[in-house]
Formats: structure tokens, C-alpha cells, sequence
């Protein structure tokens, strides 16, 4: 395994204690070896979100992004999930997916998500309820609620109707 690697599981293990200053500076210290990495700009997406800095965490997802676009030159037919050096690119473009949509450019937003679909067509990011959620008006925070309560509850048929009647409508994803 990378030492690049090795340092974002730290990390990721850092954030789930909830020590966030931990895990940025596990996550620099890969940066010093590979500026370049994918990985390690998709762990400071959630270290920066869960410190709640918004300005570093959209600046990370950008690069994530970016670096993404340029290993990625052109599209593959499929990124599928199973394989672990897919999953970084696949998060760097749902991240992005959900910038555009925080941001309105829903447009950006509903290109990314398809793509995604169209990447990795078993979702194992649970992207279709995203573009469900964004094709019937509703905001990501909206949609956390709507998983929040169905995990509550372990009940999700409000997610599954709403995924049902936007996939009815606008046909993006063939499993459902």
C-alpha cells in the first residue's frame, strides 16, 4: 500500500474518533509526498466538513475534481465502485456533483450525478436519490433529512417514492 494511503486511512480513522486537526495533518503530510493524489484531496473534503470550513472544503473538492478531469481525459465506459483506486475519483465527482447543486447550477449538478450513473451504474454512492432529490426541488439537506428519518424509523419509502416518481419522469437510472 502507499504511504499516501496509508496516511488518508489514519485519517479517515482520526475523523471517525473526531479529531479532525488529526487528520488534516495526517492528510498534508501526504500532500508533501504526492500534491497530486486524488485521495487525499477527497480526505480533506470531510476533515474541512466536519471542522466546518467551508472555504477550505470547496477548495479541496475543486482540486479533488480537477486532478480527477485530468486522469480522466476522457471518460471511461465504466468506473465501477468494487475497485478500491476508483472510489476517490467517483467521490471527487459526486462531491463536485453536490457543489454545483449547493450552489444552484443544477444544470452542472444533474451532468455530474448522470455521469456518475452512467460510471458506476450499480450506485453504490446512493447518487439516484441525490438526483431524485435535486429533480424534485428539494436541497441536499432535504434529502439527509428525509435519510435521517428513514433511518430513524428503518423505514425508506419516502426515499423509494420519490426515487420511483423522478426516475418515472426523467429516466436516469436503469435499476430502478
Amino acid at each position: 500500500m502507499k504511504q499516501e494511503d496509508e496516511l488518508y486511512y489514519d485519517a479517515m480513522d482520526a475523523l471517525m474518533e473526531g479529531d479532525s486537526e488529526e487528520a488534516v495533518a495526517l492528510l498534508k503530510e501526504a500532500l508533501a509526498i504526492d500534491k497530486n493524489y486524488v485521495q487525499t484531496y477527497v480526505g480533506l473534503v470531510s476533515a474541512y466538513g466536519m471542522e466546518r470550513d467551508d472555504r477550505r472544503r470547496i477548495e479541496a473538492t475543486k482540486k479533488a475534481f480537477e486532478i480527477t478531469k485530468k486522469d480522466y481525459k476522457k471518460w471511461p465506459k465504466e468506473m465501477l465502485w468494487g475497485y478500491m483506486e476508483n472510489r476517490a475519483h467517483l467521490r471527487a465527482i459526486q462531491y463536485m456533483a453536490d457543489l454545483y447543486w449547493d450552489n444552484g447550477e443544477d444544470e452542472k449538478a444533474i451532468e455530474l450525478f448522470e455521469l456518475l450513473l452512467r460510471l458506476n451504474p450499480g450506485d453504490n454512492q446512493g447518487v439516484r436519490y441525490e438526483l431524485a432529490a435535486l429533480y424534485a426541488g428539494k436541497s441536499g439537506r432535504e434529502l439527509n433529512n428525509m435519510f435521517d428519518k428513514g433511518n430513524a424509523t428503518q423505514n425508506w419509502d419516502d426515499l423509494e417514492k420519490m426515487l420511483a416518481k423522478q426516475n418515472k419522469k426523467h429516466k436516469f437510472w436503469g435499476q430502478g
